[in-house]
């Protein structure tokens, strides 16, 4: 009899992994029914995964590291990854009114190099603040997220300090283009495709990807209750095979098409399956990636701190580091 496990996930393009393990077959060839649970937002889903109504979840990898040391708003849980599941396709979209007043205030600088257009934002704050007016308001998936952290970098390369000089705040992805087309924030930082859903849309404009500013950057894990994947290792190493293999699915080029019409399914991602297979390349990580790798922490924990999240761990976070499971990844793939 099949092995029910219970996974959650968020609706963006990199949850395709887990949704080609549950609807590809690579669960069931594992014997595994794999019976995946939507969730809004990275709330929610934290909540799902921090008192057990999921075994797992696609997660923020630095939520992952939250919610195992108590500082996610959520009673301490631990927590096992052993597998990457994706690296890069976050993006910056800020409104087209911000958009036209960065280009007018600096239209040498905003056709340069994208890691360095905050710099374009730099005059524009300065404006504002001679006038009286508010803060710019820019929102992220979470406060425990890379985006958060890339949205800062972004700044900060700018010259702009993100902790006092502009409102940063939470909103779950599939309102960021409404929000924005409504005038409720100037930007925000999403995965895919809720960029280029505003973009179509006519409401915002791309300004930096994350492969401006992280090239190779750590996204998305394979969250476990700790406690769930040390009761049965036989069904964790099933789970993680049957995970790689989707991964190998997804980053076949040849997939992409069957793949976007999966993910544009409403119990999925549930928007328009061209609109998708514009995001999916370069999506989902190498093959080789999909090996957790402890080094991510360090430079995860690093972020955290500066962000004013956490101390930087005196013992350079090993206890954290040890979340991270490249043995449960070799074991399960016979490395």
């Amino acid at each position: 009899m099949a092995e029910i496990v219970k996974l959650g996930f968020a609706p963006l393009v990199d949850c395709a992994i887990p949704v080609a393990a549950a609807e590809m077959g690579f669960a069931a060839a594992e014997g595994i029914d794999l019976m995946l649970d939507r969730a809004p937002s990275w709330a929610a889903l934290r909540d799902k995964l921090a008192f057990g109504r999921v075994d797992g979840a696609h997660i923020l990898a630095p939520l992952a590291l939250a919610i195992h040391h108590g500082i996610a708003g959520v009673p301490a849980t631990p927590l096992v990854v052993p597998v990457s599941l994706g690296l890069a396709n976050n993006a910056i979209t800020v409104s087209m009114e911000l958009y036209e007043r960065m280009v007018a205030a600096a239209p040498d600088v905003m056709a340069g190099p994208p890691s360095l257009r905050a710099r374009a934002l730099r005059p524009v704050i300065d404006a504002d603040r001679e006038a009286g007016k508010p803060f710019l308001s820019f929102v992220t998936v979470f406060h425990f997220s890379c985006h958060h952290y890339e949205l800062l970098k972004w700044l900060a390369d700018g010259g702009i300090d993100g902790r006092t000089e502009v409102n940063i705040g939470v909103i779950a992805p599939p309102r960021m283009a409404e929000s924005l087309a409504a005038g409720w924030i100037d930007g925000y930082c999403a995965g895919e495709p809720w960029n280029l859903r505003a973009v179509q849309r006519g409401v915002g404009q791309v300004v930096v990807t994350k492969a401006d500013i992280r090239p190779d950057g750590l996204e998305k894990v394979l969250g476990l209750r700790a406690d769930w994947a040390d009761a049965d290792p036989a069904r964790t190493s099933a789970l993680i095979r049957a995970v790689v293999k989707a991964a190998d699915w997804c980053a076949d080029p040849a997939n992409r098409g069957d793949l976007a019409r999966l993910l544009a399914e409403p119990r999925h991602v549930g928007l328009a399956a061209d609109l998708i297979a514009e995001t999916l390349a370069g999506a989902m990580p190498a093959p080789n990636r999909n090996r957790p790798d402890p080094a991510d922490v360090g430079r995860l924990l690093t972020e955290m701190a500066a962000a004013g999240q956490l101390q930087a761990p005196a013992d350079g976070g090993a206890a954290l580091t040890a979340v991270w499971r490249p043995d449960l990844y070799d074991g399960a793939m016979g490395g």
